[in-house]
């Protein structure tokens, strides 16, 4: 059954979307996009996940379109009736648009493309992290403008198909000697008993869902630091966690063939799965 999608104010059969071949986006990957989770038919944390979004419109020049976000919670209301999704993704992404000439400078009045889609992804589940997952380190080689969520992922892509070439859940980042995050992740580490996370800042994207545990940690009376996470921090670190849209605790146990602790699942990924899973089933 095909999926119903939204594109440029129609909704359409997702294999009837076209758009021209002179749009910025596919030219230059000039655009921005968001993963919007939804659970029980509702987007979660839609408010969040909108101010992200003009965040990065306003940094790569396209705050004039901030008026395409006050309609995207309906129109995803509007897909999930039509597609009658329950627990699923929205892919939203949004290009600086169409331009008749090949040229890096764009002209005044341009109108974006915008584009709603639904994407499922399987989130794992308690069981699955039991056995903790493999990751390894590379140079953050990126450009550093990492806090835009930009339609532009080829360094994200080659770091992330890097880690599943060779075993590995993900790649963890390292620029200057400081972990920055994973490939197409936010990275939580334990330190002699503190969790700590690095700091936000232009070579780290501002996750929901890592705003989200910090959150639900200090309510729960688990101190976080915010704060420059070195190299050596990470790898002689008692756990290691990956957080995302997609995936809200991954528990990383061994780096480069490293044990992380003692090898196994500690009790803070246990407990960062435990209480966002108990937010979601709250909804």
């Amino acid at each position: 059954m095909s999926q119903i999608i939204y594109l440029n104010g129609e909704y359409i059969n997702r294999d009837d979307g076209k758009i021209s071949i002179m749009d910025r986006g596919f030219l230059f990957g000039d655009g921005v996009y968001e993963l919007v989770p939804i659970y029980k038919s509702k987007p979660f944390l839609i408010n969040k996940h909108l101010q992200r979004l003009r965040s990065s419109l306003e940094l790569v020049g396209m705050k004039t379109d901030f008026a395409i976000i006050e309609d995207l919670e309906n129109i995803m209301l509007q897909l999930i009736a039509k597609n009658k999704y329950v627990d699923h993704f929205f892919y939203v992404h949004i290009t600086r648009g169409y331009q008749s000439s090949r040229n890096h400078v764009y002209p005044d009045g341009i109108k974006p493309t915008v584009l709603v889609m639904g994407e499922e992804y399987k989130v794992f589940s308690k069981e699955k992290l039991k056995n903790g997952f493999k990751g390894c380190v590379r140079e953050d080689f990126r450009w550093m403008k990492s806090n835009i969520k930009s339609i532009s992922l080829l360094g994200n892509v080659l770091l992330k198909n890097y880690a599943a070439q060779n075993g590995f859940y993900e790649t963890l980042l390292i620029r200057n000697k400081k972990l920055t995050e994973g490939s197409a992740s936010n990275i939580f580490v334990v330190n002699n008993g503190k969790v700590m996370t690095p700091n936000l800042g232009v070579e780290i994207l501002p996750g929901i869902t890592r705003d989200l545990l910090i959150e639900l940690f200090r309510k729960n009376n688990i101190d976080v630091e915010e704060t420059d996470v070195s190299e050596d921090d990470l790898l002689n670190s008692e756990e290691v966690w990956c957080t995302s849209s997609t995936n809200y605790c991954v528990p990383i146990t061994e780096i480069d063939s490293k044990k992380i602790g003692d090898g196994t699942v500690g009790e803070y990924s246990y407990k960062s799965y435990d209480l966002i899973n108990k937010f979601i089933s709250e909804l």
